[in-house]
């Protein structure tokens, strides 16, 4: 089984967050918008090892005005592999009790652990529930969350250098966690490792790997299909079996990574082993902290092999390429709540996700960070508009504003992954015969929302007419070197892109602008940014 759901309900920072989990998962959230607090709710159920946690006074969420909340609940669903396996397998019996089935033919169990205050103190209770939420009634409940924590461990890894070290160590026959504490301590310390020591780690991961985990796992992919590809566009997990890897050299990173894999395995809960066929949920903190890029790739192509469930937080945008699409989840706080948004609630076509691959997941996978992408036709607009909007007092990146040029990709695709991620969004398009079939495609999409809030035509053919008729006439005159009066603008204008490029030319306009400030910046442009910056906002 693996978990599927995690819902928490007033926990340390999270007010309320349902969040639905596949084999692996990531997420992708500002500073303070619940990361933590969800990875320190999982570790304090199934990871600390003392059965049915008690929860503390700092434990409950407290508001704006610093007032603690009165209850709180942490429910926890884990679902079975395959329909009906639960009722054949004689491990899984273990918690028959507590299996619901379900229409779908999967059983499911329903863990939840919640606490209350009142003047007597704090009280605690876990317990199990059926599909319809009702607590079922068992004498024995604490024996079955033992049972439940021994089958579904929870494991916590992250940056050793800084990380508490009084975790309790399995102990194990052979000498195993006395070798990897000293890899890790090594590590730690920056020190350079012998091979001997290194090929000695990778021994003794492999053979830990080897004793617990892997029947769990396998040590092979499938064929890689298109459609796989347009989903997954990148991955870093490396081909062969895992008894062949050697360390060689500069690649003794591997295998440091490896030990502090195994390291983190050997923190058991009260000094417990973790039992034979167990499923563990790895929980993976910002694997990227002071790892360069390339080092990063070769690590996650060890991550990604370990048997079981990750729940991964990243920064990088590197590595949320390296996951499929529908695996990323995004958190978002909005009017004090903790909301979790991913892919389903567009339709993709094969098309579509192919050019989501390219377009944003290989080429600008940072964007999914942002708060807010600004789609534009081209290179001309976000050299311009970045500077346009740092004249008028905005900084876009400090907003999470992304400038992101659609002409290639298409803007249906790209408003598709906004609206499923929660990305705020706004079309700047020309006033041409293209830029008006772009903004009726915008009209069509629109649901109900006020179109200034999503859409801008500039009332020239391009943005350097558009910039031209603004007050900016001189400086293409100058470019252009046309001082008469009887030249065309579009000559004007022609004559300076073809003397100093669609970029250059929007430079020289920038520098004309600065010295006037934000008065010289067209209005439609100084709303524009006006607008996004206020629902960018709304996202802290």
């Amino acid at each position: 089984m693996y978990l599927e759901h995690v819902h928490i309900r007033n926990f340390l920072g999270i007010n309320q967050l349902s969040l639905p989990l596949d084999q692996s998962t990531v997420l992708m959230g500002e500073n303070a918008w619940g990361k933590t607090s969800l990875f320190r709710a999982l570790w304090r159920l199934m990871g600390r090892g003392a059965c049915c946690y008690e929860f503390a006074e700092e434990d409950f969420f407290r508001t704006e005005a610093g007032d603690p909340a009165q209850e709180l609940s942490i429910t926890l669903t884990y679902r079975e592999h395959r329909p009906g396996v639960s009722q054949h397998s004689n491990r899984l019996a273990r918690l028959e009790q507590v299996w619901v089935p379900h229409k779908d033919s999967f059983h499911r169990i329903y863990y939840r652990a919640r606490a209350w205050r009142d003047k007597q103190g704090i009280h605690c209770r876990h317990e199990f529930l059926n599909s319809a939420g009702t607590v079922i009634e068992l004498g024995h409940a604490s024996v079955l969350v033992c049972r439940l924590i021994e089958m579904n461990p929870v494991f916590r890894l992250r940056d050793s250098r800084g990380a508490p070290q009084d975790l309790p160590i399995v102990n194990l026959n052979g000498d195993y966690q006395q070798l990897l504490s000293r890899l890790s301590d090594q590590l730690a310390e920056e020190d350079e490792l012998s091979r001997k020591e290194i090929e000695a780690g990778l021994d003794a991961v492999r053979q830990l790997f080897e004793h617990y985990f892997t029947p769990q796992g396998a040590t092979s992919r499938a064929p890689r299909r298109a459609k796989d590809i347009a989903i997954h566009p990148v991955t870093l997990t490396q081909l062969g079996k895992f008894n062949d890897w050697q360390p060689l050299g500069e690649e003794s990173g591997l295998s440091l990574a490896l030990a502090a894999v195994a390291r983190t395995i050997l923190q058991a809960r009260g000094g417990r082993p973790i039992e034979t066929g167990a499923r563990p949920l790895l929980l993976i903190e910002d694997p990227e902290s002071r790892l360069h890029p390339t080092m990063l790739a070769a690590t996650w192509g060890i991550l990604e092999r370990f048997p079981g469930q990750k729940l991964v937080t990243t920064n990088s945008g590197d590595l949320l390429s390296a996951f499929p699409l529908h695996h990323l989840r995004r958190l978002v706080r909005m009017n004090g709540e903790t909301r979790c948004l991913y892919i389903g609630n567009e339709r993709y076509s094969a098309e579509d996700m192919r050019r989501i691959a390219f377009h944003v997941r290989i080429n600008r996978p940072m964007s999914l960070f942002a708060r807010y992408w600004l789609l534009v036709e081209g290179e001309t607009e976000i050299w311009l508009l970045s500077e346009l909007a740092r004249i008028c007092g905005y900084v876009l990146p400090a907003e999470g504003i992304r400038i992101i040029e659609f002409a290639q990709c298409g803007h249906s695709p790209l408003i598709k992954v906004a609206r499923d991620f929660g990305i705020g969004w706004h079309l700047l398009t020309d006033g041409d015969e293209a830029g008006q079939k772009y903004a009726q495609g915008v009209r069509g999409m629109l649901r109900g929302e006020r179109e200034t809030d999503h859409l801008t035509v500039l009332p020239r053919n391009d943005i350097e007419h558009y910039m031209y008729f603004n007050g900016l006439e001189q400086v293409f005159r100058q470019e252009a070197n046309i001082h008469d009066k009887h030249t065309p603008p579009s000559r004007i204008i022609e004559r300076a892109l073809s003397r100093r490029s669609k970029p250059g030319m929007a430079l020289a306009l920038v520098e004309a602008i600065e010295p006037h400030g934000p008065e010289r910046v067209p209005i439609e442009l100084r709303r524009m940014f006006a607008r996004m910056v206020v629902l960018a906002r709304r996202q802290r």
